[in-house]
């Protein structure tokens, strides 16, 4: 029994690691040292596959390969930390494979590798340090959307009094009409009254939210994530406007850590059709971070909660509630925290 076909599909998946690596530490980090680092590595593993092990091309049949399944997403990446472990995971594993299967092909093959994995293990931790691990988003489990217009009789200070008693996991201020300037005050002033514990998001206005330090939400239309990730920086949360599973996917891939999902029900401030609690539900399923909108209050929430749904938003129905502070207790009360998984209480 021949082994070339193993270490062909090795070879390349370790290439492939090391490529990512490199392309971290070159375009990322802008460390030239590392970044040479990793493609040594890989350049040396094609030419000992060259030198030593010529014929694996026509060993290379994905066709009948028996563990082959349909192609399946890669897990969630949540930073740049996750997708150098990923590479790095990868690399490691396939060079061990390498090296003890190569043996019994080509012992000098055998031999190339140990050189390459020496010293691969403290590259890795120098690489994922310089990266850093962002701070876990934790799952909302009730984010206001403050209007100060649709605050009873504009007195929206007294609102903003309301969540902080009431300790709300996020507030997002919502100003579609008002300047730059206005907001930048504005938002000043509710982060003052606000404890450190709630999550303060601007919506929509990058500019703002990278002026004052705050995370964003950002609509289908507005700034691509990329885009608002290059000047907000990497520790800015993002989130998404999505519609269902297939935009939700879409706005972690290009790099948001939060969707909304919506509009669920019919809503005064939403001019879409309904896409219903199912569509969160899936979304929840899938494990992505999110908060169904659009026509949520206290009243339906229990079908919400019935498709699995961990967090949501709410406009009108808490800044309009006589008891503000009470009812952002009784929705946030509905809700499990993310360690004790998403279903409702």
């Amino acid at each position: 029994m021949r082994a070339e076909r193993l270490l062909d599909a090795n070879l390349n998946r370790a290439r492939e690691g090391l490529r990512t690596l490199e392309e971290l530490a070159r375009l990322i980090l802008e460390d030239t040292d590392l970044a040479e680092s990793f493609r040594t590595r890989r350049r040396r593993l094609g030419e000992l596959g060259e030198a030593q092990l010529p014929d694996l091309l026509p060993q290379r049949s994905a066709a009948t390969d028996p563990g082959m399944a349909p192609e399946v997403a890669a897990g969630l990446r949540r930073d740049l930390s996750d997708v150098a472990a990923a590479a790095a995971g990868r690399v490691g594993e396939s060079l061990r494979v390498l090296e003890e299967v190569g043996a019994t092909v080509s012992p000098a093959f055998s031999t190339g590798i140990q050189a390459i994995r020496h010293g691969w293990y403290d590259l890795d931790r120098d690489l994922r340090l310089r990266l850093g691990a962002r701070k876990p988003l934790i799952q909302p489990r009730l984010c206001v959307l403050l209007t100060r217009e649709l605050c009873p009789e504009g007195d929206w200070t007294r609102v903003v009094d309301a969540l902080a008693e009431g300790g709300v996991d996020m507030v997002q201020i919502r100003e579609k009409s008002c300047s730059d300037g206005e907001l930048l005050r504005h938002a000043e002033v509710v982060r003052s009254k606000l404890p450190s514990s709630t999550r303060l998001v601007i919506n929509d206005r990058v500019a703002v939210a990278a002026t004052l330090g705050l995370d964003v939400h950002l609509g289908r239309e507005d700034l691509p994530t990329l885009a608002a990730r290059h000047l907000l920086g990497r520790d800015v949360q993002i989130g998404r406007s999505t519609s269902g599973l297939a935009e939700a996917q879409q706005a972690l891939a290009e790099g948001a850590d939060l969707v909304g999902v919506g509009p669920m029900f019919v809503s005064a401030t939403k001019d879409k059709p309904p896409v219903g609690p199912a569509a969160a539900g899936t979304v929840a399923s899938a494990g992505i971070p999110h908060l169904a909108i659009g026509g949520v209050d206290l009243q339906n929430i229990d079908v919400l909660c019935e498709h699995g749904v961990a967090g949501v938003a709410i406009c009108r129905g808490v800044l309009e509630a006589s008891d503000v502070a009470g009812t952002v207790h009784a929705i946030q009360s509905r809700f499990g925290l993310v360690a004790e998984g998403p279903s409702c209480l």
